[in-house]
């Protein structure tokens, strides 16, 4: 089988790498611009509210993903800089926060205990292992902080779809890129309505539901299966499969 494993919420916790993201992202530019530590994480704080606004507020169906991002991501840098007051300016926005992205995202583990043991076991009986994230390219980065680049297959994003992750365009040629069919394909996902766009295009939905948020009475038709954690990942697999032979 080939399964879709998202990275915040199910790989990696999204808290966790935030906290630490923004921790490291304050020091290394401290680092190189000067300013305090403590300033350049206020400035973040401060800047991120405004970078929600506007993500809340873009027309993701009129806009090319990737273009929208780049200039999201490149705005709240600058705004950062603005609100420390620091002289030195990036020549190139984007650039730098690719570059300070990766570099902080790199050193933060964020893995979920039981996030290796499923995917090697789930390797280890012959299943391919894919990232499907809503982020932006650099999340490559993050799977190398918490050691889990080397177990996956490759990385879906919304740059490589150029599309939001709630849309079924980002999905529509999963299948095709990983040589498989749709119905050999299942997505593990703590959110429904990446879920549902996956299931448009034919693709399994799995919930994971860590802290039990949802009911199960009120689950919708397309969710196939809920888990609790990716201890039970392996065992879902094996028993789907043995019953939807290809």
């Amino acid at each position: 089988m080939y399964v879709l494993l998202d990275l915040y919420g199910v790989l990696l916790d999204h808290e966790k790498t935030f906290l630490g993201y923004r921790d490291r992202l304050a020091d290394l530019l401290a680092a190189r611009f000067g300013g305090s530590p403590d300033a350049w994480r206020r400035a973040h704080d401060e800047a991120f509210v405004t970078y929600t606004r506007r993500a809340n507020e873009v027309d993701w169906e009129g806009r090319a993903y990737g273009e929208v991002v780049d200039e999201l991501d490149a705005a709240h840098l600058l705004e950062m800089f603005e609100r420390v007051g620091t002289e030195a300016k990036p020549a190139d926005p984007l650039v730098l926060s690719r570059e300070l992205e990766r570099e902080a995202l790199a050193g933060v583990n964020a893995r979920y205990p039981d996030a290796r043991s499923s995917i090697e076991r789930l390797r280890a009986t012959g299943h391919r292992v894919y990232v499907a994230t809503g982020g932006s390219e650099t999340n490559e980065a993050a799977l190398r902080g918490a050691g889990l680049a080397n177990l996956i297959d490759g990385i879906f994003s919304g740059h490589s779809q150029n599309a939001h992750k709630s849309r079924p365009a980002y999905w529509a040629d999963v299948p095709r890129f990983v040589g498989a069919r749709a119905a050999d394909c299942v997505l593990v996902d703590d959110r429904l309505d990446y879920l549902e766009a996956a299931t448009s295009a034919g693709i399994v939905a799995l919930l994971l539901d860590r802290k039990g948020a949802h009911r199960p009475e009120l689950m919708p038709s397309y969710v196939t299966a809920t888990l609790r954690n990716l201890a039970g990942l392996p065992q879902w697999v094996a028993t789907w499969t043995a019953s939807h032979p290809s």
